[in-house]
């Protein structure tokens, strides 16, 4: 296992982590409780020690299910958690990140993960209309009172890093960051190398779409948040899958997945500290953190960077012939 610094932070934290999301049993169509459990301890016992959830996945129940499931050991872990998105009736939700809104949700998430101090609290979406000037110096205030440890934020924009930094550390910045989303990290490279701060990727896998396993003709049911999300629809699908194609070669030359191929790929980025990888069970726990044992060459990395979506037809079909060689 790989392990990293984050500023601000007294522990080193393991270079992928688990993402909380499929935890909360809600929109990523069947999750059992006792499968995430598993993978939770299946992450544990291949050396992860960064987790990622919150308050809203599952609206608090990725939260409780990772803390049965790390039991004791989830006082010596990262446990990263976010307020933000909060439930107003059924699955409804708003944006909110005002000061008397973080103030309730951290208590909150607090008594749900069962530990006194929340070791990373990330703001997960800007609400639109509190400055970020006052959500910082709220999460400063819960910094010194000891109920957070470092400060993240998620879902931001250079501008509004920049004058975050300005009022207080922050530790993180978590992104839409895979290869067929790039624009987010692309947009904040020059701040975060300026100050220091790592990149956690967040939809690492495209939500699932780099496993693999998903062609034109796949679709999803109705609890399954992917049949609204534009990486699957219409030509954005298809260009997307031209990607997938890309990554299946790499693994195929490499007797890998597809899975560990991109999130190599990830790791050995500029700026990226950490990669969160979601899983329903512990086999795919496994299969993704296999990829810290992949080594890619440079003409991989370089094959598979212009095969961005957003790159010119030119240079994806130049990465193509790439591939194509190299399978023969």
């Amino acid at each position: 296992m790989e392990y990293t610094s984050l500023p601000e932070m007294g522990m080193k934290v393991s270079r992928v982590a688990l993402g909380g999301c499929p935890l909360g049993g809600h929109g990523w169509g069947k999750v059992e409780d006792a499968d995430s459990i598993a993978a939770v301890r299946t992450a544990i016992d291949e050396g992860v020690n960064f987790f990622d959830t919150a308050d809203v996945y599952g609206f608090g129940h990725s939260e409780e299910i990772l803390s049965k499931s790390l039991g004791e050991s989830r006082h010596d872990v990262c446990i990263a958690t976010k307020f933000g998105v909060r439930q107003t009736s059924g699955t409804e939700t708003i944006k909110d990140t005002s000061p008397s809104w973080i103030r309730t949700a951290v208590e909150a998430s607090l008594k749900r993960l069962r530990i006194d101090v929340i070791p990373l609290y990330y703001m997960h979406w800007p609400d639109g209309v509190t400055p970020i000037e006052d959500v910082m110096q709220e999460l400063d205030r819960l910094r010194k009172n000891g109920k957070i440890a470092a400060i993240g934020l998620s879902n931001i924009s250079a501008e509004e890093l920049e004058r975050a930094t300005a009022v207080a550390p922050v530790s993180a910045v978590q992104v839409q960051y895979s290869l067929v989303d790039r624009k987010c990290a692309d947009a904040l490279a020059a701040s975060v190398k300026k100050h220091g701060v790592p990149l956690v990727t967040w939809g690492s896998l495209a939500q699932g779409l780099l496993t693999g396993k998903y062609n034109q003709e796949t679709l999803f049911p109705p609890n399954d948040r992917r049949h609204r999300y534009e990486n699957f629809q219409g030509e954005k699908f298809t260009q997307n899958l031209k990607v997938d194609e890309a990554v299946l070669q790499v693994a195929k030359m490499h007797q890998c997945t597809p899975s560990q191929v991109a999130i190599r790929w990830l790791l050995e980025q500029d700026n990226v500290g950490a990669v969160l990888f979601g899983a329903k069970n512990s086999q795919q726990v496994r299969e993704n953190i296999s990829a810290m044992n992949l080594h890619l060459v440079q003409d991989d990395l370089d094959a598979l960077g212009q095969m961005n979506t957003e790159e010119t037809s030119e240079k994806r079909n130049r990465s193509m012939k790439y591939f194509l060689s190299s399978k023969n």
